[in-house]
């Protein structure tokens, strides 16, 4: 079924709202909270109807029910023990998830507009961000408009991955043929060069870890779903990546070398012992440790402490009375640079255990829609790759935390429930359809 118009703005808005959604790619702000409140907004009055379709769905339930149990349990702790902890309600987001995704469902020829003002503003913004001369004598640079250049580099790196299903997208279901079709390439890969560029100047050892695990999936994927041609393509742009790691090979061996052979030591020593924390403490005793891996590991202790004495649900708000008790209590960092280590000491396995059942049920739903030909396989290819480089990336950073992260979340929960909703209605009886809407 067609979307639907929601008003004669909304050629202009809708799709500034959701470039706004996904602005954080970008610019570091808050842009995308009050867009998720206009678009959640949209849903509740336009379109009521269908979200009492998808509450019929259970996922929506499970959304639901834990932005209710963390809702209550932040604000217990707010009350009862005066404790307000850090970012602590960025755990009830979950609650718009099935609203945001019937909103997407239902405005989605906005979409494809919204996405090439996005990647025409990364051109721009890359163009204006990068610091050439500071970039050609191995010095970092800021790309884009970031706090510090590791959010910069995830923020280009997801700009990458966008950039490269685009490209697939206009291919795949040819939308667009001639000069416009080559017009979208151009663009396309120009911003996969630039957010090259950007991340290798960045110097984040966390994001050219989580690169080559994602080209080598988006590889195989391009080859299994589209055949030889786009596979050779795709490989053109990696042997381009491949030629400026080799040709700042010297850079990058300066950068993450020393990190390396941490590291390596690290697990050497780590899997002679039972508790992974004698290795970590070794290795921040080790004079050759990097300051910002020790800075990392003392982080990663305390928090391992800190779960350990509560690790089924954790400490909520109360974590930071917990936290200073342990075995850095001079490490006033209280930003753990690690994404799953943020959930375990808040929300314990259980916690964990939500997202991996979140993260499961999506994969299988994205996998079955396009099996049943409801999505196209570069939008399947685009939510795990995007997903991929985002899970491998806060294993080393808090990434969640930050707008790139938040946005994230939001905008991946909205496509689940698009993409429930899109396979619902598919396979639902025209007189159901009639009066949903």
């Amino acid at each position: 079924m067609p979307a639907v118009a929601v008003s004669r703005s909304a050629p202009f808005l809708i799709p500034l709202l959701w470039v706004l959604m996904a602005s954080a790619m970008l610019v570091e702000s808050d842009a995308y909270r009050y867009a998720t409140l206009a678009l959640v907004a949209l849903s509740m009055i336009r379109f009521r109807d269908y979200v009492r379709l998808v509450s019929r769905d259970w996922l929506a339930w499970f959304c639901w029910l834990w932005a209710a149990y963390a809702a209550i349990r932040f604000v217990i702790g707010m009350t009862v023990y005066d404790a307000r902890g850090t970012s602590e309600w960025l755990y009830i987001f979950p609650l718009f998830f099935p609203a945001l995704g019937v909103t997407l469902y239902k405005t989605r020829q906005y979409v494809f507009p919204a996405v090439m003002v996005l990647i025409a503003a990364g051109v721009v913004g890359l163009l204006a961000s990068i610091d050439w001369a500071a970039l050609r004598s191995g010095e970092r640079v800021f790309p884009l408009f970031h706090n510090n250049p590791i959010h910069a580099a995830i923020g280009c790196g997801m700009l990458l991955v966008t950039s490269i299903c685009l490209m697939l997208y206009v291919v795949e279901t040819r939308r667009y043929d001639g000069w416009r079709l080559g017009v979208i390439l151009g663009m396309g890969f120009l911003t996969v060069l630039l957010s090259g560029v950007g991340i290798l100047g960045a110097q984040s050892k966390g994001v050219w870890l989580a690169l080559g695990p994602v080209a080598g999936f988006m590889s195989l994927a391009v080859l299994a779903f589209y055949g030889k041609r786009l596979a050779l393509a795709v490989l053109a742009v990696l042997l381009v990546a491949m030629m400026g790691i080799i040709v700042a090979q010297e850079d990058a061996r300066r950068v993450a070398g020393p990190t390396i052979e941490a590291t390596g030591a690290l697990f050497s020593f780590g899997m002679e012992h039972v508790d992974p924390r004698d290795a970590m403490r070794r290795a921040v005793e080790n004079p050759d440790t990097p300051q910002s891996m020790r800075d990392r590991l003392m982080l990663w202790t305390n928090a391992l402490d800190t779960v350990e004495s509560s690790p089924w649900f954790g400490w909520g708000n109360l974590w930071q009375d917990r936290w200073r008790q342990g075995t850095y209590q001079d490490n006033n960092h209280q930003l753990l640079h690690n994404g799953y280590l943020e959930i375990l000491v808040r929300h314990g396995l259980l916690g964990a255990l939500v997202l991996a059942t979140f993260i499961l049920v999506s994969a299988y739903r994205i996998y079955e829609a396009r099996r049943q030909g409801v999505i196209s396989a570069s939008l399947m290819l685009y939510l795990y790759s995007l997903s991929l480089f985002f899970f491998i990336t806060i294993a080393t950073n808090s990434n969640n935390r930050l707008a790139l992260g938040e946005s994230y979340f939001l905008l991946a929960g909205a496509a689940v429930f698009a993409i429930s909703l899109a396979m619902r209605i598919s396979q639902a009886k025209p007189a159901d359809v009639a009066q949903a809407d």
